[in-house]
């Protein structure tokens, strides 16, 4: 009679060992995880054309190609840390933090307002100076024929303390962008009215008083 502890015992499994970071097979593994952002870099550069500007395909090529970066670097990451090679892990994060950070300067609205604030430059210069001699209605207007293009929507509207030209807002009318020039340097925690249902903070000065609200 056999009982079941007399059973062969199953041979033991192992975690396939991994790979140290100075041998070909770390580098190339850690040069894996940010593989995803080098091949994503070429492919935002289309979304920096003013033909792609600031229009839904735009970001949504942008959006795509970070997805994908992301997608990349976190599959290598996990993979080398299943398998127990943690330099090859850190190597990996450190990588795609690289990444990242390469990926995210080429964010197409950042490079959309540099762009239009260069194309309109001289109407902005004339519009803030409308707005500091008191000449623009306290409210909604329509922005001269040199700025339409700079608006789609054609919103602009004037306070006491800014004048805001709307440059995108999504199809609901809850979220905008845009340029403000303000009366006095504003504070960060300033809020701007960017559209029906949204409120923006100045982000960065672009030039000549005006700044990108987001």
């Amino acid at each position: 009679m056999t009982f079941f502890w007399d059973a062969e015992t199953p041979p033991e499994t192992h975690v396939k060992p991994g790979a140290a970071l100075r041998s070909r097979r770390g580098l190339l593994w850690a040069a894996l995880s940010c593989s995803g952002w080098l091949l994503a870099i070429p492919f935002l550069r289309l979304t920096r054309m003013p033909a792609l500007l600031g229009s839904y395909v735009s970001l949504a090529m942008w959006a795509a190609a970070f997805l994908f970066g992301a997608a990349v670097s976190i599959t290598a990451v996990l993979v080398a840390a299943s398998r127990r090679s943690w330099g090859v892990a850190a190597a990996g994060l450190v990588l795609a933090a690289a990444g990242i950070v390469a990926v995210t300067r080429l964010n197409p609205q950042v490079n959309y307002i540099d762009y239009q604030y260069r194309e309109h430059r001289t109407a902005l210069a004339r519009l803030a100076e409308d707005f500091r001699a008191g000449r623009l209605p306290d409210s909604a207007f329509t922005l001269p024929p040199d700025l339409s293009s700079l608006s789609p929507s054609g919103y602009a509207y004037a306070t006491s303390t800014e004048v805001f030209v709307q440059m995108w807002q999504n199809w609901r009318h809850e979220s905008g962008t845009g340029l403000a020039y303000f009366a006095d340097p504003p504070d960060p925690q300033a809020r701007v009215n960017t559209a029906e249902g949204d409120f923006g903070h100045p982000q960065r000065e672009v030039g000549g008083g005006w700044w990108w609200v987001s």
